[in-house]
């Protein structure tokens, strides 16, 4: 069953018994040049283009062209390489972090970020191959036949970040309440992780909910095994849903040079 390390950070368990339920949700992105991603995009939801070059500025030019009027907000290019790294399990990126400016207050990040843009520069010589799992084929297989769960993931609030410790400035205490899975007041469909997520504070039935958050950790933990892996390598980008599609990626030895750019759309919450 699901564990929780002592940075409040949970990781579930792949269980046998949950792999037929997750079956065939894991996805290898289609490939198309810059020039063609944005009809892959929009049918896929997610789209590889490959030689971008070693520039990570290649993801603003990405992102034009990919969702065009679209755009509403872009976040800062940020790296997300490093050196011997351990597995990273299916998530989707959003982050509260707000920082004063002379005065006023700028969010450089959002917890609704709705695409996600990743860039590599270079592959770790050995393993972090990358993971994707549609997240609307997962909730609609729960939708039929685990509908408890599912129940639970459409219906009732969770603390997103409730087990976060020590979190970083800019990042608040305040609860952020949201369910794992919830639509936009536009009707589009937002499917969720948390390694931090635990029931509302006060919640009366505190241990059923955190019961059904572990299970659902368990799930993507089994989901994430069974995904199949495609590996980036170096100029390759992909750009992707953020949300409909969980990500992750393998351990890897060495190092590996990888930059992240997400955005909010005029379709983000």
């Amino acid at each position: 069953m699901a564990r929780m390390g002592t940075d409040g950070r949970r990781s579930g368990e792949a269980r046998a018994e949950l792999k037929d339920l997750v079956a065939d949700t894991g996805v290898t992105p289609r490939r198309a040049e810059l020039g063609d991603a944005r009809t892959v995009l929009a049918e896929d939801g997610v789209v590889l283009v490959p030689g971008t070059g070693q520039d990570p500025e290649a993801l603003v030019t990405t992102a034009a062209v990919t969702l065009g009027g679209r755009l509403r907000e872009l976040f800062g290019i940020r790296p997300q390489g490093g050196t011997d790294a351990p597995v990273l399990g299916l998530h989707n990126d959003g982050a509260i972090l707000t920082g004063d400016v002379h005065g006023r207050t700028v969010r450089l990040r959002d917890p609704d970020e709705d695409y996600l843009f990743m860039h590599c520069s270079s592959p770790a010589p050995d393993g972090g191959d990358s993971v994707l799992v549609d997240g609307y084929a997962l909730a609609d297989r729960l939708a039929t036949e685990a509908p408890e769960l599912y129940a639970f993931l459409t219906g009732s609030d969770v603390d997103f970040f409730g087990t976060r410790t020590n979190p970083p400035r800019g990042v608040p205490n305040t609860p952020l309440l949201r369910r794992m899975i919830e639509w936009t007041r536009g009707g589009r469909r937002a499917v969720r992780a948390s390694d931090y997520a635990l029931p509302v504070p006060r919640e009366p039935y505190f241990d059923e909910h955190l019961a059904r958050i572990e299970e659902y950790a368990d799930l993507l933990a089994t989901a994430f095994e069974l995904a199949p892996r495609f590996r980036m390598e170096a100029g390759d980008l992909v750009v992707l849903d953020n949300y409909r599609f969980l990500h992750g990626r393998d351990a890897f030895t060495g190092s590996r040079t990888l930059h992240v750019l997400s955005v909010r759309t005029t379709e983000a919450f």
